[in-house]
């Protein structure tokens, strides 16, 4: 796991200017995680993950905040809101990418959060990504 950014201890301020931009990746799909980790780092940004469990998430956003969270909805320990719920609260631009979930129902939980449905493409993580970055 890559990580490049310190948590900031005020929880939701904002990263310091002279990180490098992290991207959070929490999927369970082992070939989907690959991909959307080669993805965001040929757009020239760090990954964190990719996580494959919402524990796993929560370990990793423990030890340092992203600057964007991509997170598949269905984990093998559950759904992934409890993480969600936290990288809200911290401000974090949410990107939900799902074959399973309600998008409607996503954006009134996490106004403002982007929803790439599965299947995808490179494109379109990217442009969900860079507005997620420039959201910030």
């Amino acid at each position: 796991m890559t990580v490049t950014s310190e948590r900031d201890p005020t929880a939701g301020g904002p990263l310091p200017a002279d990180l490098a931009p992290c991207v959070l990746v929490v999927e369970d799909e082992a070939i989907v995680a690959l991909d959307l980790q080669f993805i965001v780092e040929d757009m020239g940004l760090e990954v964190m993950g990719p996580c494959a469990t919402v524990r796993a998430g929560l370990r990793a956003v423990g030890a340092a905040l992203p600057s964007v969270a991509i997170l598949d909805v269905k984990l093998p320990d559950g759904e992934v809101f409890e993480l969600a719920d936290r990288l809200h609260a911290d401000r974090v631009p949410l990107i939900f990418h799902s074959g399973h979930a309600d998008a409607k129902a996503l954006s009134k939980r996490y106004p403002g959060a982007a929803f790439c449905p599965k299947p995808t493409t490179p494109r379109q993580i990217e442009s969900c990504v860079t507005r997620a970055m420039e959201a910030r």
